[in-house]
């Protein structure tokens, strides 16, 4: 079995732990260290049977080849935090829930999650440090780009592009062909019919921007 790290404590980082008891549950794959996380107030604790065995610096003084997935949604407290890792030491995991249905010729980059019930179907590229979470659906020839986090019941047709560190909250539906701009965020239940320009907040149905930064 292979030594893993997960990095985040709070909700996001049990439900992790959950999905990691589910893939070893089919076949012995990893084992699991402890959570490392920034809460002084959480450091020694034990949550749900696992440890919080220091801050997210403390990866970098293992000695030895870990891995380690960042269970953290927000892209930019992510990104954050990646830049912080001692990349020469570290490996990064790719969790994959036994119920997710992914077609062979898709393409997925490391530290991500993709939880229970998921259907991605051919030819979808998927970069890393990506949050897809239960019940998602991914159509043919689209893209997934870094740091960007899927919420529940996400639906996305075929041949969109999601940019990078972008949010689509619960429930949200993209139409076929679109372009979502790096950085925007998606708001629950929003049905996007437009292409979405970066750095912008949309919500809505049909989805409007209501926020640009």
């Amino acid at each position: 079995m292979k030594d893993l790290i997960i990095i985040g404590a709070g909700g996001v980082g049990r439900e992790t732990a959950m999905l990691i008891r589910d893939i070893n549950k089919v076949k012995p794959e990893w084992n699991v260290l402890g959570f490392v996380d920034d809460d002084e107030k959480l450091s020694g604790t034990t949550i749900e049977g696992t440890k919080v065995i220091g801050s997210v610096d403390f990866i970098n003084s293992f000695n030895r080849d870990i891995y380690v997935i960042c269970s953290v949604s927000n892209p930019k407290i992510k990104q954050k935090i990646i830049s912080r890792l001692d990349k020469d030491k570290l490996r990064f995991a790719r969790l994959i829930h036994p119920t997710a249905v992914i077609s062979d010729d898709c393409v997925i980059g490391e530290d991500v999650i993709i939880q229970a019930y998921c259907v991605i179907t051919t030819n979808v590229n998927i970069g890393s440090h990506v949050q897809i979470n239960p019940q998602c659906g991914i159509g043919h020839d689209s893209e997934i780009r870094d740091y960007t986090s899927l919420y529940w019941n996400v639906n996305i047709s075929g041949n969109v592009t999601i940019g990078e560190g972008c949010i689509l909250g619960t429930k949200a539906t993209i139409i076929q062909g679109l372009r979502i701009g790096d950085g925007a965020i998606i708001g629950s239940s929003a049905n996007v019919i437009r292409d979405m320009p970066a750095n912008s907040t949309a919500v809505g149905n049909p989805a409007r921007v209501i926020k640009s930064i």
